[in-house]
């Protein structure tokens, strides 16, 4: 009779609890398995993948965090097993082929679970005979249920023996099972780990203290075992922080106890059953510390026992697991999400009709943009940078960066348009558009010049490159989803209406770029700025226009329809400027004022270098006030250019007073640190003079600056001749300073300035230059008389 699939293999999706909870089961890792080895960006993974399935898990309850296939042999002759004793091992052992890393890190999470917990429960119910609330009696049972569940996913407790506490899982060569203390071996990191929280831990023994488990290294070095020690310390850390409630950018939260108390179909997920009345009563009344810590705690780890699944794939021998790891590791690396759309594309337009549509085409463009990047990693970040774009420009929605969130996006907003042809071609179309943009636009090959491909010759201007290129810099990528509606529509409109709609996409950029300066350049941090830019998206809290997203998603609608309106962008930039909850800049002054405070070199480099060219742009010296720059004549010196944003290397930003203070600077500044960092103690200076300038004093200095801004070559070399009388001489050769030189109105002001340098004209300049540079940008937000609101 022939071998059919299922003899050689299969696959079941099981829980983490009934995977490391069946009796008589133990996990062996064999010999030639590489020792744990996940670093804390895996671990972080694992626990924010944990705690996002929770939060779904209060939308909808088949919520489930998926993490992956285990690779096992049912090792039914324990073939795989060295040393042994054949009478001793557990009824069932899994040889984990592939895998090992994910459920080491599973155990150190149920353990760290298991102790904290138990910790807290400790602190409510100091003695078994207390007299105890009715809620009181139910969080002490449903706690004693969860460290029940926990701990059978850790060790397995046997019915006789000495050392009856077997670890769910062991190692090859180093770990021994038995009931017998003179023949049981737990020395590799995870047996080891497992059986020293379980000497510290008796269920048997009510009175026994409770200890804050903090494992360490043995002194003798065993591979492996820092970093299982160092993910636990991890985990610790922020399980505790998860009680405590404290908010981290890094992770969602957990549910509030107002949310739990709400969610009914929540708390039967987890506990199989809703919470009684009088414990909901409980959790309203400003319960104390240790009973909400015990409450957030119990449901995540209700959630990590029942909702954490995996995959476990049990070969028939070692040979045919092998077959299977080998064809994950080198066919099976994940779809990408794109990969598994353009299927559905293929079937929405008829396999026969594909060929020839343009849905084909769109998908080929794609197709070739991400056929740039290596299958693996470089692939699936790159596929997922363009859906996170796409989704803000489609839909207004912040993509998470899951790939299953993926997949499910471009499902669902495809499949809303399955019975409309057109809308399908339009939705295609627009993810194409979103992949040029990318592409071409923001990351040109080799760094090269921006391109708004597709579109007449000549569309692309020099202000749009040099705002594309500073957005870049800036790490801006917010940006590319409002950018690609103006994009969109340049590239769709008729030719006749082509050139007003080039207009107003140079325009949008221009104001993009404007706002994001004025709005970062007065705040030390964010300020939530994506926020912002979503709303404008989804239309939320908009007063000007309606969403600027292509669409809605389904369910979600709002005041007007989705549209394009270059007026009604600027006016709500400027609105959103204005009103802020906490910087409000509705004017000039106002701006000034706040930024000239700020340190702005710390904020951002790329923000600092730009705010120094619009102030630079086209000004000449103030003769009235030395030191400083005016407006100057239209051409006289231009430096808000694309080609001045990319001369990095012969304009970079110095400090005045520098970064490293020395003797001679001290006196100016006083005790204000910060001061350094504001703009007006910034300049714009070629790279190759740095070393020149490095920490030398002000008088010193100030000669550098003023033969490098000099008018000529001519005028650059008396002013070093007449230095070097008087002592001063520079790293360079004065030849090589004297190449350097050019008309540079903004170093020739502070070579005119005689006087000293201290705390007092820094703010000056600071104001000065910020006046510039809101007298620059400014304008492309529109007229600043636009009607009130």
């Amino acid at each position: 009779m022939p071998i059919e699939a299922k003899d050689i293999f299969e696959a079941t999706s099981r829980s983490f609890r009934e995977l490391m909870s069946e009796n008589g089961l133990g996990l062996y890792i064999p010999p030639y398995q590489r020792p744990y080895g996940w670093d804390k960006d895996k671990v972080e993974r694992l626990i924010d993948d944990t705690l996002h399935g929770l939060a779904r898990l209060g939308q909808s309850d088949d919520s489930f965090t998926f993490l992956g296939t285990i690779i096992t042999i049912h090792d039914t002759n324990y073939s795989t097993m060295h040393p042994i004793i054949m009478d001793q091992v557990p009824a069932k052992v899994l040889t984990v082929i592939d895998g090992q890393q994910r459920i080491c890190s599973l155990v150190l999470l149920s353990i760290c679970l298991h102790n904290q917990i138990k910790l807290r429960h400790s602190k409510i119910f100091t003695t078994p005979d207390q007299d105890k609330e009715p809620y009181e009696e139910w969080l002490n049972g449903q706690t004693l249920e969860i460290l029940k569940n926990l701990s059978a996913t850790i060790f397995e407790r046997q019915s006789y023996g000495d050392t009856p506490i077997y670890p769910r899982i062991i190692r090859a060569f180093t770990d021994q099972w038995s009931k017998k203390a003179n023949q049981s071996v737990y020395k590799s990191p995870i047996a080891h780990l497992i059986s020293t929280y379980s000497a510290t831990i008796d269920d048997g023994n009510q009175d026994k203290k409770v200890i804050d488990f903090r494992p360490s290294s043995r002194a003798d070095f065993i591979e492996g075992e820092v970093d299982l020690v160092k993910r636990y310390s991890e985990i610790r850390t922020i399980i505790n922080s998860l009680a405590r409630a404290e908010s981290n950018e890094s992770f969602e939260d957990l549910p509030t106890l107002k949310e739990i108390a709400q969610k009914k179909d929540l708390q039967k997920a987890l506990l199989n059953h809703e919470f009684p009345d009088y414990v909901l009563d409980a959790m309203q009344v400003s319960p104390s510390r240790e009973f909400s810590e015990l409450i957030r705690l119990l449901i995540l780890g209700a959630y990590v026992l029942n909702r954490i699944a995996l995959t476990v794939v049990k070969g028939k021998n070692e040979n045919y697991a092998f077959t299977i790891f080998e064809s994950l590791n080198t066919t099976g690396e994940p779809l990408t999400a794109f990969e598994t759309f353009k299927p559905r594309v293929v079937s929405a337009e008829g396999l026969g009709a594909y060929r020839e549509s343009e849905s084909r085409k769109y998908i080929n463009d794609i197709t070739d943009y991400l056929s740039k990047f290596a299958v693996g990693t470089q692939l699936q970040n790159a596929t997922r940078d363009l859906l996170i774009s796409f989704a803000l420009a489609e839909t207004g929605e912040k993509l998470p960066k899951r790939l299953a969130d993926q997949r499910v996006y471009l499902k669902d907003q495809y499949e809303r348009h399955a019975q409309d042809s057109i809308k399908r071609l339009k939705f295609v179309k627009h993810l194409r558009d979103t992949s040029d943009f990318i592409q071409h636009v923001w990351e040109p090959e080799q760094g090269g010049t921006p391109n708004f491909r597709r579109l007449p010759t000549g569309a692309t201007t020099d202000t749009m490159q040099l705002c594309i290129a500073f957005l870049r810099k800036f790490n801006h990528s917010i940006v590319i989803g409002p950018l690609v509606r103006f994009y969109s529509k340049s590239l769709n409109s008729p030719s006749s209406l082509q050139p007003e709609a080039i207009q107003d996409l140079e325009s949008a950029i221009q104001a993009i770029t404007a706002f994001s300066v004025f709005w970062r350049a007065s705040r030390r941090t964010t300020g939530n700025i994506d926020q912002e830019y979503r709303k404008i998206m989804t239309g939320v809290e908009s007063t000007h226009i309606g969403p600027l997203a292509r669409t809605l998603r389904k369910g979600i609608s709002g005041s007007r329809e989705p549209g394009i309106d270059l007026a009604g962008l600027r006016q709500e930039l400027v609105y959103r400027l204005a009103h802020a909850k906490n910087v409000q800049i509705a004017n000039r002054q106002q701006w000034v004022d706040t930024s000239s405070l700020l340190p702005t070199y710390k904020i951002n480099q790329a923000l600092t270098r730009f705010l120094l060219l619009s102030a630079y742009h086209d000004t000449v010296e103030d003769k009235e006030q030395p030191g400083l720059i005016n407006v100057g004549k239209e051409q006289s010196s231009p430096s808000l250019t694309f080609w001045g944003w990319r001369d990095e290397i012969h304009l970079s930003v110095e400090h005045v007073v520098p970064q490293d203070q020395n003797a001679s600077w001290g006196e100016y500044l006083g005790n204000d640190k910060e001061v350094i960092h504001r703009i007006g103690n910034l300049v714009l200076l070629p790279q190759a003079a740095n070393s020149s300038a490095s920490n030398r004093g002000w008088s010193e200095k100030r000669v550098l600056y003023a033969a490098l801004g000099a008018r000529s070559k001519e005028d650059a070399s008396k002013i070093f001749t007449e230095a070097s009388k008087e002592g001063i001489e520079f790293s360079e050769n004065t030849g090589n300073l004297v190449e350097l030189s050019k008309y540079m109105p903004h170093l020739a002001a502070l070579g005119e300035k005689n006087d000293k340098w201290d705390k007092d004209f820094i703010q000056t300049r600071s104001q000065r230059l910020l006046e510039l540079a809101w007298m620059r940008l400014r304008p492309w937000l529109g007229p600043e008389d636009f009607p009130p609101v």
